[in-house]
């Protein structure tokens, strides 16, 4: 992972367009997002986690400490804030940690961070009751997945929840007759806007179309991000298909300690 590219690129889109950067609707570029409809889509994500989490019949303190790890400008931290008395936001950008902090609506409770490291030496071990990593960890190499997967586990604390999304491989695409034009054309035209809107926000964050340089994907296997959070001491719950992971087969974790 190399930290000060990752910083350039997202700083640089938090200098132009933050919300547009953090979730890219194409009828919202250019600063054309709603803040309070913004914000709303992060609350909308945040009641959906909670609820699949709950499903789970696992218990944990939903009331004390919670992280959100790659937090942009707080989309989900602002959500969090509103279901636990302490939140912490991290991102590597400086401009999205100023946008997070003009948006914060609760700063009583909601504190952002910019971490310019490869840990989480900031935070003590056993901090928080909860933690949650969305589209983040995809674009660091499996070492330095690793690497933040361990200190994501080291905060988390006893009895704590750690939700997290993660690619496994690229997926293979047969070419049908017409060739990659045809396909392309065809997918689209069966796709619904919902799920197209976000596939090309991973699409741009991928392959740097229009803002600088390019972010790489990179993923693990199933078999290898459960075996690595068992060497951690800590339990895999629940692992369930993940919508994001566009191109790729991919995961949500739900792991335990």
């Amino acid at each position: 992972m190399d930290i000060k590219r990752l910083r350039r690129h997202w700083d640089a889109l938090g200098k132009t367009d933050p919300l547009w950067a953090n979730l890219t609707n194409d009828d919202k570029r250019g600063g054309k997002w709603d803040a309070d409809e913004f914000f709303l889509t992060g609350e909308q994500e945040v009641e959906e986690v909670m609820d699949f989490v709950g499903s789970l019949s696992v218990t944990f303190d939903h009331g004390r400490a919670a992280l959100d790890f790659g937090c942009g400008v707080g989309r989900l931290t602002q959500a969090l804030a509103a279901r636990f008395d302490d939140v912490w936001g991290v991102d590597i950008a400086p401009s999205m940690i100023e946008a997070a902090n003009r948006y914060n609506r609760h700063t009583g409770t909601c504190h952002y961070y910019l971490n310019d490291r490869a840990d989480l030496s900031r935070f003590d071990d056993a901090s928080f009751d909860f933690i949650y990593s969305n589209i983040v960890l995809q674009h660091m190499q499996p070492k330095d997945q690793r690497r933040n997967l361990a200190e994501l586990v080291r905060v988390l604390a006893p009895g704590g929840i750690f939700v997290f999304q993660l690619p496994s491989a690229p997926l293979p695409v047969p070419v049908p007759k017409g060739g990659w034009p045809r396909l392309k054309r065809r997918i689209k035209s069966i796709t619904p806007s919902f799920v197209l809107v976000p596939y090309r926000r991973v699409r741009r964050e991928v392959t740097g179309l229009g803002h600088g340089p390019r972010m790489e994907m990179w993923g693990q296997s199933e078999d290898e991000v459960r075996c690595y959070i068992a060497s951690l001491g800590a339990k895999t719950i629940s692992v369930t298909p993940d919508a994001m992971a566009f191109g790729w087969s991919g995961f949500r974790y739900v792991v335990g300690t």
